[in-house]
């Protein structure tokens, strides 16, 4: 069994933040995995998924369709890759950047968590 890798976060950007994980899962099993880690992360909620990714929304309280989080779900090597941005909510200025990063890096770690040692 390959060892999970941890997420990949680039943060700071005033307009996105993007991110990545590599799991040695195949890409079939992504949704339920994302499914599982939508639940315990309170800034986002589930709104669908498939093989080639899913659809998430940033709970804030500028919300609205605009700021649908897309994830996408890949072949990588033996394993697969999830990766996705998750932009600044219309309108939104300075310490919503450091909230976006935050709940960004925890998505992330909840779908590494959910995948357990795959």
């Amino acid at each position: 069994m390959a060892q999970k890798r941890a997420p990949q976060v680039e943060t700071g950007d005033a307009d996105v933040t993007r991110a990545s994980l590599e799991l040695s899962l195949p890409v079939s099993l992504l949704p339920g995995v994302v499914r599982r880690a939508v639940q315990s992360t309170p800034a986002f909620s589930f709104t669908s998924a498939d093989e080639q990714g899913a659809r998430l929304i940033r709970r804030s309280a500028t919300a609205s369709d605009a700021d649908t989080v897309h994830l996408v779900f890949e072949e990588a090597g033996a394993g697969s890759r999830v990766s996705g941005e998750v932009h600044a909510p219309a309108g939104t200025i300075g310490v919503s950047v450091k909230k976006r990063d935050a709940d960004t890096i925890a998505l992330f770690d909840a779908i590494a968590s959910a995948a357990g040692p795959f």
